[in-house]
């Protein structure tokens, strides 16, 4: 097993497993120069974390954060039945 599987199966397990994070809905794609987290999240909050938390477990792997916020409001209108 090259260094490359075991940094990508040890941040999926990072990213699904984490007590602080245990987020299943974010995906990384390998770049030229580290990764990108891509996907979406609740709020800013919880996107600053998740890309703290991979940093700290990655020091030397070059993390993007793409991580985009879910938009949630309420209804500008009433819905009929």
């Amino acid at each position: 097993m090259s260094i490359e599987h075991y940094v990508e199966g040890a941040l999926q397990h990072l990213l699904a497993e984490d007590e602080r994070i245990a987020e299943q809905g974010i995906r990384f794609v390998r770049t030229d120069t580290g990764i990108s987290l891509v996907g979406e999240v609740e709020s800013a909050e919880r996107r600053d974390l998740i890309c703290q938390v991979v940093a700290e477990a990655f020091p030397d792997l070059p993390v993007r954060c793409n991580i985009g916020l879910t938009r949630s409001h309420e209804p500008e209108e009433v819905e009929e039945l």
